[in-house]
């Protein structure tokens, strides 16, 4: 979210995750190593303190030629790189940039642990999990949170070296007071206020090819309703000493501490501590903590079939946009499948080639074997969907919704998946595919 925001303004470019900064340190170990060939010995001064003058330029040259012609693309005069290994070469960067500035971004422990189990219901990896899944098997629990604590001990540490070029940002500050946050934030970067920013950025196109969490391309809002889900994770999964470190970086952010009555509260609840930041207050009004029963009346498979076709009609006008920006969409026909206890309906969506024009029909003769996706849910998970209260990538990787893409089997986040999104008022459109 942060990085759609900031890459809306017009000054700033903030591209997928580019782990440009994993490449500094071996790219300076070569130099040393070619620098002080025959020597006797290597010094593989690789890091801050003392890193030679040259090696610093070295290290910029190459980060400007890089993002030098990206900027050019782009047309914007700076660039910001969000990547989940930026801290680990932070040092580094202050160093061969030295009026540089670092945005510092924490969330509640607790509910960094509830998202990555979310993401990855089959098995906790990716996102730099996995040394630490492999520390604490058969607790995914203290494996995230092994992770968070190391991340925002090593920020809280360079947030301390270097105050006056840092920016501490909590994700649930942000969440809460979108604009004002917003404002704040560009105001350290000494960028023009841009009111707006926080709606604008889920409209704008971004680039949608490169590391990154696919949630975010099917959100349409900030909203406050995954604050607090951590409330559900079992404090009790974590071991005593991994506790103890999680509270003392907790504290010092302004968090709510992981103590024995951390899951005796019913409902979300704000992570952080009372008056520690914009919009805090004992509780966070979250459509999680709303039973399901009570979301909708009418869950019926025709019921909702009807109003997917409605929401579709609705985008009319975007589906030939969905077939010039990926072309590989074009022609193709989607299916949308409700199936429940009694049967399943299902309705087909055609995406007009260059010059060609198709409507959504009910009950249409054209089978599944003709549809180069097809799309099944219960009529519950779809009307969440509809009604904003799920995410369609997380209702993917649960099972949620299914995909049967005959096209594109290996990636969660398609064409095809965005293409029905867009359709459904669910998802943003990124910048034009080559095809």
């Amino acid at each position: 979210m942060l990085r759609f925001i900031l890459d809306t303004h017009p000054e700033i470019a903030c591209p997928p995750e580019t782990m440009i900064t994993a490449a500094c340190v071996p790219l300076l170990r070569s130099w040393d190593i070619l620098e002080h060939a025959g020597e006797g010995q290597q010094r593989l001064v690789t890091a801050p303190p003392g890193l030679p003058p040259e090696a610093a330029e070295l290290v910029r040259d190459t980060l400007d030629r890089v993002f030098g012609r990206y900027l050019d693309r782009r047309g914007k005069p700076r660039w910001c790189d969000k990547s989940l290994d930026s801290v680990l070469a932070a040092e580094l960067l202050a160093e061969v940039y030295p009026e540089a500035k670092f945005v510092c971004l924490y969330r509640h422990c607790m509910d960094v642990v509830a998202s990555g189990i979310e993401a990855c219901p089959w098995g906790v990896s990716r996102f730099g999990f996995d040394p630490f899944v492999a520390q604490h098997p058969g607790n995914n629990v203290a494996a995230i949170a092994n992770y968070w604590v190391e991340w925002a001990t090593m920020l809280l540490a360079f947030e301390q070296s270097k105050p006056d070029r840092s920016y501490r940002l909590r994700y649930e500050d942000l969440a809460a007071a979108p604009e004002e946050e917003a404002a704040k934030l560009l105001e350290f970067l000494e960028a023009a206020p841009m009111p707006g920013i926080t709606s604008a950025c889920f409209g704008a196109p971004h680039e949608g090819d490169g590391p990154g969490d696919e949630k975010i391309w099917f959100t349409t809002k900030v909203s406050t309703e995954t604050l607090g889900r951590g409330v559900k994770v079992p404090g009790d999964a974590l071991p005593g000493p991994l506790r103890a470190q999680v509270n003392e970086a907790l504290a010092n952010l302004g968090y709510r501490e992981v103590g024995p009555e951390w899951n005796n509260v019913p409902g979300p609840v704000d992570p952080r501590l009372p008056g520690s930041g914009p919009g805090t207050g004992p509780t966070v009004k979250a459509t999680a903590g709303v039973p399901r029963a009570n979301r909708s009346q009418d869950w019926h498979g025709s019921t909702v079939l009807a109003a997917l076709g409605d929401r579709i009609r609705e985008h009319e006008q975007d589906r030939r946009l969905v077939s010039e920006l990926w072309p590989a969409v074009g022609g193709r026909i989607i299916m949308l499948v409700v199936a429940d206890d009694d049967g399943f309906d299902d309705l087909t969506v055609t995406f007009p080639a260059v010059s060609e024009s198709e409507v959504v029909s009910a009950g249409d003769s054209r089978t599944d074997d003709e549809a180069v996706a097809t799309f099944i849910a219960e009529p519950l998970v779809w009307q969440e969907l509809l009604d904003g209260h799920a995410n369609m990538i997380t209702d993917i990787r649960h099972g949620r919704l299914r995909c049967i893409n005959r096209r594109d089997t290996h990636r969660v986040r398609s064409d095809e998946v965005h293409a029905i999104a867009c359709l459904l008022g669910l998802a943003q459109v990124p910048l034009a595919r080559a095809g």
